[in-house]
Parts: structure tokens; sequence; C-alpha cells
């Protein structure tokens, strides 16, 4: 049973409205961003959708019913400006294009996801954290299970391709994306489009679980087994996390525990497969010239967007040009986008300002809460390898951490004012 609970985030009686509000939370951030099931089940993707239309339905009768009841109903106005701003701004580009393309079909997911978050409240992270927790658990477990059953040579239960042309497998328990396979070695990505989505999502979680102080021991875990994706950007963050702790525990006994624990295990898991991990997966961390690492798949569509942005007028203020179904190149095509300058490019300064309004904003939380800033510099580092902003999953956590790390900031403000009020001369 975990004890140690920021006071900021205390638990609250749920009513059950609430509780339909967490299980709809989990879902958004947890399991709506979910590819490679998408991929390979039929249909999959189309209940997904109804499910999220039927929350809609849900929040919208649960509204007006508070507004016969009370007279108003309870909303954050915060993020109901940031919405309207964001689609006041979407006309420029729609009526540049003519298309309604923006407008409708490609921000249809916004409307639904920032909807959903207009009535989240505080007291719905906690229980949220501790489902999420035992899932997380249970995909890395599965995880792992996929990835010695595919180690032994066995070949997967399914295969699907996806609308931008690439392949997923399922071994056991476990996706995989082709370009994650080396021979019998795979990076495991449970239910997401690739490893850096599982290590995503999983990272959003033991943020979350830092800021609620939620037991260490457990977060470690956590970030422990998600090496297994084989992401560089999860072990920068893994490397993070472990200075995080250093800082915190500041050297003492638990530290070389956690240190010791590392080493026991990255052994365990290095040692029997030292060949094809020096081969295709360390590999990865090489330098080359050019691009930086070898693996650095991120320089790599970095350098595609660059290239693409070349051979059009003003992509930044405007976006790719749009074909008579409102699609860009990076609608057909994975080799541009997951990159910094992804959202500028497809969609064009006017659209993509709430990215970098997010990356602002988590530079602000670390300078404010400096107590924190190791575990803002992650949220940063992980959003700029991923750049969504608008729709789906990894907005909703996008959402989560923004709404959390602001309580966080809060709190910093409030101890800030207290201390100049007492060193003030009365």
């Amino acid at each position: 049973m975990e004890t140690r609970v920021n006071d900021i985030f205390e638990t609250e009686r749920l009513n059950a409205f609430d509780k339909f509000y967490v299980a709809s939370l989990f879902f958004y951030c947890f399991l709506l961003f979910s590819p490679t099931i998408y991929t390979i089940i039929p249909f999959s993707g189309a209940m997904a959708n109804g499910i999220r239309l039927f929350i809609a339905l849900v929040l919208t009768v649960y509204a007006v019913q508070q507004a016969v009841r009370r007279g108003s109903v309870k909303i954050n106005k915060g993020l109901l400006l940031l919405s309207f701003a964001f689609v006041m701004s979407l006309l420029i580009p729609t009526a540049y294009h003519q298309t309604t393309y923006l407008l409708v079909n490609e921000f249809l997911g916004f409307y639904l996801v920032y909807m959903f978050f207009l009535f989240y409240r505080k007291k719905h992270l906690q229980p949220l954290i501790t489902i999420a927790t035992v899932f997380m658990f249970v995909t890395l477990i599965f995880a792992v299970i996929g990835f010695l059953y595919a180690l032994s040579g066995r070949p997967p239960q399914f295969f699907g391709i996806s609308d931008d042309g690439r392949g997923y497998y399922w071994y056991l328990t476990t996706g995989a994306v082709e370009t994650g396979m080396f021979g019998n070695i795979i990076r495991p990505q449970g239910i997401y489009d690739e490893p850096g989505g599982l290590s995503y999502v999983l990272c959003t979680l033991c943020f979350l679980r830092l800021f609620t102080k939620r037991r260490d021991s457990v977060t470690f875990a956590l970030m422990l087994l998600g090496n297994i994706t084989f992401s560089m950007i999860h072990m920068m963050l893994f490397a993070l996390f472990i200075a995080h702790l250093a800082i915190q525990y500041r050297m003492k006994k638990i530290f070389a525990v956690y240190a010791l624990v590392i080493i026991t295990v990255m052994a365990a898991v290095y040692l029997p497969v030292r060949e094809y991990a020096n081969e295709h997966l360390f590999a990865r961390f090489a330098v080359t010239q050019g691009i930086g690492f070898a693996g650095n798949n991120r320089a790599y569509t970095m350098g595609n967007a660059l290239q693409l942005a070349k051979e059009n007028r003003y992509p930044f203020v405007w976006g790719l040009p749009r074909d008579e179904r409102g699609l860009t190149a990076m609608d057909r095509s994975w080799i541009y986008g997951h990159n910094p300058l992804a959202p500028a490019l497809k969609f064009g300064i006017f659209a993509s300002w709430l990215y970098y309004f997010y990356l602002m904003y988590f530079v602000m939380c670390g300078v404010v809460d400096r107590r924190n800033f190791l575990i803002y510099l992650s949220i940063l580092l992980m959003f700029l390898q991923r750049p969504e902003f608008y729709r789906g999953g990894t907005t909703a956590a996008v959402l989560l951490l923004f709404f959390t790390s602001w309580e966080m900031v809060k709190h910093c403000i409030g101890k800030y004012r207290v201390a100049a009020c007492q060193l003030s001369p009365s």
C-alpha cells in the first residue's frame, strides 16, 4: 500500500460521475493510443472512436443536468479559453488552403480530448495513478515475455499494415513494429505505435508519480523495466531519473541499493544476448557523421522534414500544400514526423503555436519549481521527440502533465510569497 502522497493532491471522495471520469481518463491516457491493436484487429479503431463519442455524450448530458440543477456548469475556464483561441486561429490556414479538412477532419480529435479535460479535477489524479501503475507493470512484464518469446526464434501470431505503411507484428504478449526488429531480437512496444510510444506513456505515469510523491521504489522499477524498449530517449530519461534520485537522497544508502539493482538487472539482460545487442541495438548509439547517433530516428525525420520544407514556399507559415482530400505529404508517410519541426511544417504557425506554447510552459515550470527541474527537463525532452498536441491519447497525457505541473507551480509561487512576506519589514 502506497502512503506517501503529496498534500497538494490529497485523495477526495469520488461520486459516481467521478468514477466514470477516472475510468474514461485511463482510457484516454493509456488505451486510446494503440496503433498496434488498431492495425492488427479489424474494427478496433472504430470501436475506440465509438467509446470516445460515448464519453462525449455522457459529459454533454452531465453538463446539461448541472446547468438545469445549478444554473451553471463547473468547467476549466482557462482550458476553454485556450481551446477557443486555438480553434479561432485555425480559421486562417483553413481559408488559405480552401479546405475544411483542418477545421473538421484533422482536428475532430482535438475537440473530443479538450472537451473531455474541461471537466478534469485534481481529485481524479490519485486513483488514475493507482490503476495505471498496475496496468503498466502488466504491460512491461508482457513486454519482457514477448521479448523472450521472439528471442527463442518463434514466429509472431499476427501481422498488419498501418495507413502510413508500417508493418506491425504481435509476439504472444507484446507488439513490435518492423523498424524495431533485428533478427530474433525485437524492441517491445506493448499496444503502442513504437517502442518510444510505450516509453512515452510509461514516463508520463512515472512523472505523475514523482509529482505526487508516490513510492520511489515502485517508480524506479517501472523506469528500469522500461529499458526493455531499448529506446534512446527512455535511456536518457532513465539517466535523468537516477540523477533526480541522487539529488533527492544525497547519496544515502538507499541510492546505493538502486545502483546495485540497475547493474544486476542490466547484466542479467545483456550477457545472454550481448552479440545481438552489440550488433543491432547498442550500435544505435554509435556516432556517425551528419546525424550524430546512428539510431537517432528523430534526426533522420528532421532531415527529411527540412528537405520537404525547402521544396515548398513558406511552409512554416501556412503549412505544406494539401491535395483535394486535404492531406499533406506528411499524412502519407511517417518519415517526416516525430520531430520538433513537424507541427509547424504540417500545419503552419497559426495552428502549431499551441505545441510551442507547451514547450515554453514546461521551460517556465523548470525555472519556477527548481526542486523538480530534472523532471521538467525530462518532460521537455520527451515532448520534443514526440510533438503531439491536439488529439488522441498522447495529447491526453500532455494535458495531464500540464494540469499537474500547474498545481506544483502554484504551490511554489505560494511558498515564495510566504517567504517574501516573512522577510519584508512589518
